[in-house]
């Protein structure tokens, strides 16, 4: 198999295009074209729809498409070892994650590996678990961290993972501060600030919540955790959300949990990448720098 010809593959499945591939790699748009469909006849697979002037990776050409950048990882590795420059860590690491994770614990550490490894470039996106799958899935990023339910996929492989805890939480200064314990019903009387319905610890809330007869009616529907932080300590709202998020706040005693015996409800962050995925050395790096 020509490396020539999976090279040009990997350029036109990044651009989505054969004319902008053969621009960047300074080809022809015919000898583009030529060198996937010499790809496709070795294969003895389609590796691209080809639908009026759009193109999009088959089912075939995604797998291939994983392995491919497999490849070209392997090689630059070896490359890098045959001229004793793996020394210094460099590369890009795509990574996707729940937003909570990202504006609670990524901006220190992120600020940390970036002293620790220079040359590494992080590239960041945030969504729902469902969202970043499909990301991971389509080799649109490299490794996953999530805040759901514990998952365990025969083609994911899960490279660390911790226990959270998420919980109801008010200001040391609420009137129900006092109490031994806290009901739904107490809840109710005072502002509440959710997450979306469609993140994943809220959907776990309104299970325990359907267990108990119970529901709840948010003030406010917030995706970020930090200004439900905010909200808690400065009014007498009742916030949701994990408890590494008001680490700080509740060594400082500024901000309490609820005392409840159905709360705190647990979920598990995770690190996960693809069964198929070759780990660089900047994705080891960050990896073993990512701590739960």
């Amino acid at each position: 198999m020509d490396f020539k010809n999976i090279q040009t593959f990997i350029k036109v499945a990044e651009l989505k295009s054969f004319s902008l591939a053969a621009s960047e790699l300074g080809y022809s748009q015919s000898a583009v074209s030529t060198q996937i469909s010499n790809l496709e006849k070795e294969l003895g697979h389609l590796l691209f729809d080809r639908i009026g002037h759009k193109i999009s990776l088959t089912s075939d050409g995604v797998l291939f498409f994983q392995y491919t950048q497999n490849i070209q990882i392997l090689t630059e590795e070896l490359y890098s070892n045959l001229d004793g420059e793996n020394t210094d860590v460099s590369g890009t690491v795509r990574i996707a994650m729940a937003d909570s994770i990202c504006t609670s614990l990524f901006p220190n550490l992120l600020s940390e590996f970036q002293q620790a490894y220079p040359n590494v470039k992080i590239i960041i996106k945030t969504g729902i678990t469902s969202d970043i799958f499909n990301f991971l899935s389509h080799n649109e990023v490299d490794i996953v961290c999530t805040l759901d339910t514990k998952i365990q996929r025969p083609d994911f492989i899960i490279l660390k993972e911790a226990p959270v805890n998420i919980n109801f939480y008010f200001s040391s200064k609420h009137p129900l501060a006092d109490k031994n314990e806290v009901s739904i019903s107490d809840i109710k009387q005072y502002p509440v600030y959710l997450t979306e319905e469609n993140i994943s610890y809220r959907k776990d809330l309104e299970y325990t919540l359907s267990e108990l007869n119970e529901f709840l009616v948010p003030t406010y529907e917030i995706g970020n955790v930090q200004v439900i932080k905010e909200l808690i300590l400065n009014s007498h709202g009742i916030g949701f959300i994990p408890e590494f998020v008001v680490k700080k706040e509740l060594m400082q005693k500024w901000i309490r949990p609820i005392p409840s015996l159905h709360f705190p409800v647990t979920v598990w962050e995770q690190l996960l990448c693809h069964r198929g995925k070759a780990l660089t050395p900047a994705m080891k790096a960050l990896i073993q720098f990512i701590r739960f």
